[in-house]
């Protein structure tokens, strides 16, 4: 597909805007939590230590693990920042965005170069797809694949089958960094593959190398079910066999997944104005109905097997699993507006563009911020920083230990990483390590601090962790916030 200058300009244009929300002010203000500081430490691991696994981190699903390529693929970006987590989230902001190059193609090729433009717009624009860039997560590099994976898929649907083996990979690579949508992807191809009967065109050469490309990403996954006796494919047949999350289609479910992806297209579209992605949603499914053309039928084959296959399971979907989904509703989208006459399309576009626009201001505002991480206290990568570096400005470097209450409860994964990275490089030494926290295990401590954030969810367990702190360390003595983010030291001193 050979595109003018022209479109090569617009292209480049609309990719460097789409930068502008990614990366705005994304060094000091992404956002650090407990899946962040265990991802980080993970690869911290790998690059200082040389840990390398065969496993990435585990899924909320007991027994059940992610493979190691996202690790893999972050640690570069963790070694040129040295351990940097707002490095890494800047090298996923841009390969997120990155993503509008695939868009352009796809788009220009189901539909021309009309709704190539108004489409890679909405992406690069949009507050939803913005806000999910800033997300220092697993999930965040699907999007831009996915839209590989669609262009290659599309290749397949017009029979042409040599696109299989680049469709297959693209597949299990998403599957290993976020497994249930690698699982819908693979639905989709499935069917697609069948029902478009490329399958007529396969040779034995092309099958081998498909065959070659599906198992490639999964290769350390395997290695590790050999050595350990298929324990993760027990756990996910156990899995399947479950009442609450296994296989089952229901009619709940099915309207609980519906009211997930529109959710999510409102976000993507017209936040918070649900009655313009539900205007834009009619639209679309009007013209996959009434149109009979292959780029429609196309659209709503893929989107109709993937949204099904989400509902193959009882647990119900999360809002990111349509993450793959959504660029393809911004074309449906920028169709359904050239049904409008000129006079209402052009307005409501503009509407659609200064209202995303708008929001750009709203990445941290409570209740406007869109990025799927922590809770809803505001704790920011500067924030962790600010701590950090009050804490030990009042220890003078002297010894001391550290107590620290989080939500989720326990899980202080990403304070942990910042004194591993930051206190460690900025300051030389970390916090006592304890097992239990009173005044008389502690040996080489001559301060003590207990850091916390707000529970408003649960605010009678701070109150008695708080008042249990100050039974053993002693009334606050001083204290210091950044945001949501608090540290206070207590008057034991040895």
């Amino acid at each position: 597909m050979n595109l003018s200058r022209r479109e090569i300009l617009l292209l480049l244009g609309i990719f460097l805007l789409g930068l502008i929300p990614r990366l705005w002010r994304l060094p000091y203000d992404l956002q650090v939590h407990r899946d962040q500081g265990m991802h980080a430490q993970a690869i911290w691991n790998i690059w200082y230590e040389g840990r390398i696994s065969l496993l990435g981190h585990s899924t909320d699903a007991d027994g059940i693990w992610h493979g190691p390529l996202f690790y893999w693929l972050m640690t570069p970006s963790f070694f040129v920042g040295k351990g940097d987590p707002a490095v890494a989230g800047v090298f996923q902001a841009v390969l997120a965005q990155a993503g509008v190059f695939f868009l352009w193609l796809l788009a220009r090729q189901l539909f021309g170069p009309k709704t190539a433009l108004v489409s890679s717009l909405l992406y690069s624009i949009s507050y939803g797809l913005s806000s999910s860039a800033r997300w220092l997560s697993n999930v965040t590099p699907v999007l831009p694949l996915s839209l590989v994976f669609t262009w290659c898929l599309y290749q397949v649907f017009c029979r042409r089958p040599r696109f299989l083996p680049a469709a297959a990979f693209l597949a299990s690579l998403i599957a290993e960094l976020h497994g249930a949508i690698g699982l819908y992807l693979y639905f989709a191809l499935a069917v697609i593959f069948f029902l478009s009967h490329s399958f007529r065109h396969l040779n034995r050469r092309l099958i081998v190398i498909s065959a070659l490309a599906f198992l490639l990403p999964h290769s350390p996954l395997v290695l590790f079910e050999l050595r350990h006796d298929f324990v993760i494919s027990k756990s996910v047949i156990g899995l399947g066999q479950s009442a609450s999350a296994g296989l089952g289609l229901s009619l709940p479910v099915i309207i609980y997944n519906w009211r997930i992806l529109f959710a999510e297209l409102v976000n993507l579209a017209s936040f918070p104005y649900s009655w313009i992605a539900a205007m834009l949603a009619a639209l679309s499914l009007f013209l996959v109905i009434i149109r009979r053309s292959p780029p429609y039928q196309f659209l709503l084959l893929y989107i109709g097997t993937f949204f099904l296959a989400t509902c193959l399971f009882r647990r119900g979907a999360i809002g990111f699993f349509f993450f793959p989904l959504l660029p393809l509703f911004l074309v449906l989208f920028s169709q359904g507006l050239a049904l409008l006459p000129r006079l209402l399309s052009v307005p409501l576009l503009l509407f659609i563009i200064g209202l995303n626009f708008y929001h750009w201001t709203n990445f941290l505002t409570p209740h406007l911020a869109l990025t799927p991480v922590g809770t809803s206290n505001l704790i920011t990568h500067q924030d962790r920083k600010n701590l950090v570096d009050w804490l030990y400005h009042q220890t003078s470097g002297q010894a001391f230990a550290v107590w620290i209450y989080t939500i989720p409860y326990f899980q202080d994964d990403a304070w942990n990483y910042y004194f591993t990275w930051y206190a460690g490089s900025r300051y030389g030494y970390y916090p006592e390590a304890t097992s239990g926290f009173s005044p008389g295990e502690l040996k080489t401590s001559r301060y003590f601090f207990n850091l916390y954030e707000p529970d408003d969810d649960q605010p009678g367990r701070l109150s008695s962790w708080l008042q249990l702190v100050e039974q053993n360390f002693g009334p606050v003595i001083s204290q210091y916030h950044s945001d949501d983010a608090i540290v206070e030291q207590r008057a034991f001193v040895r």
